[in-house]
């Protein structure tokens, strides 16, 4: 999942890091925040987030220099986005329970090859001399936080891998020679397919790790790990579920507001080998033995591209996608082709595909 939210208010913001990390702590529920994007390398930002750089951005000043970044400056100024990805919960367990890095890594990557496409398309108005467009710049200032576990159940998390890119609105303008505000307009229009690409590119490299995966109706697991053990690390949801039937709430982004009200505070007194005790705890012998089966294929063998799953998939796609349209937008039918393509191909190799197919387009 891909869900992208937007911060007015600096204190909300400073919580990122603030909250962000018990690794130097030594517990390793979370990693330590890290300096993304063309912007943040411009500012001379890299490697680990500092806690007074990511202050300064937040009140919107330079932090090298203390110096206003940007000229709007009023209150309830837009301080950024929260581009929040989400692992399916197969991926979380088996994760949480096995601490492997190559899975961590492909996340990361995954994470981060996403968020250097969006980069590429990031815009700032344009509004001087009577101009009213919007202008590519290219370039974002985000810092990636990688969580692995939920908020507590009960006292306890769930293994829950996660990050928050939080990109500042803010955005060198080469043209103009100076650093302006976002528009992240375009980016959230086309979230979907954004995130079809995440999930495509994750699932992929999963295969790659020898690790095959399966479509579901809402997305796409890892095959072979228990459905009854991802529903044991489902408090959470199902928590928030429970409490939205009782309110008689469907609407899914209200569920999201009820689950930022019900949500337990984060503990640092349980260690992440703590943890994964606990949940063992929770599973079965036949769980624990089918979990064991699939982190054994890990690294075995690389699962190879398989045309002609993706090819299908494509095809299936511009089906689904015409059968009552004459015109689609692109991304509409690329994001149907990467959902019915999960782990069979690359989002680039369907891409190409579906550039090949004798499709008419137009601007």
């Amino acid at each position: 999942m891909l869900r992208i939210t937007q911060n007015t208010a600096p204190q909300g913001a400073k919580s990122y890091y603030s909250t962000a990390d018990y690794y130097a702590e030594g517990q390793e529920q979370e990693l330590v925040g890290r300096w993304r994007g063309d912007g943040a390398a411009r500012l001379g930002l890299s490697g680990a987030v500092q806690q007074k750089d990511w202050d300064a951005l937040c009140d919107n000043l330079d932090p090298n220099t203390g110096k206003v970044l940007t000229a709007r400056q009023n209150q309830g100024r837009r301080v950024g986005y929260d581009f929040n990805f989400h692992v399916p919960k197969s991926v979380s367990v088996l994760y949480g329970l096995s601490k492997d890095d190559r899975i961590l890594d492909a996340f990361r990557e995954s994470v981060n090859a996403t968020m250097r496409d969006m980069e590429a398309e990031m815009q700032t108005r344009v509004r001087a001399k009577g101009q009213n467009e919007d202008r590519t710049t290219g370039n974002m200032v985000w810092g990636e936080f990688v969580h692995m576990t939920a908020r507590p159940v009960d006292g306890v998390p769930d293994p829950h891998l996660h990050s928050h890119c939080f990109s500042f609105n803010v955005t060198w303008d080469e043209k103009e020679g100076r650093w302006k505000a976002g528009q992240f307009a375009g980016l959230k229009r086309d979230a979907p397919y954004f995130e079809a690409v995440f999930h495509s590119r994750l699932a992929r490299k999963l295969e790659e790790l020898g690790l095959p995966v399966e479509r579901t109706k809402k997305g796409w697991e890892i095959a072979g790990v228990p459905k009854p053990a991802m529903e044991k690390f489902s408090r959470r949801t199902a928590l928030i579920e429970d409490k939205a039937r009782e309110k008689g709430i469907t609407n899914v982004e209200e569920k999201g507001e009820l689950g930022a009200k019900t949500r337990e505070r984060k503990r640092k007194d349980l260690t992440f080998d703590e943890l994964r005790r606990e949940w063992k705890a929770r599973l079965s012998p036949e769980e624990i033995a089918a979990l064991d089966a699939v982190k054994a294929r890990l690294g075995q063998k690389c699962i190879a591209e398989d045309d002609r799953l993706a090819t299908d998939a494509v095809a299936r796609a511009i089906e689904h996608s015409f059968e009552r349209s004459s015109v689609v937008p692109e991304r509409n039918l690329l994001t149907a082709a990467l959902k019915r393509s999960y782990g069979a191909a690359a989002p680039a190799t369907v891409s190409r595909m579906v550039a090949r197919q004798n499709l008419v387009g137009a601007e």
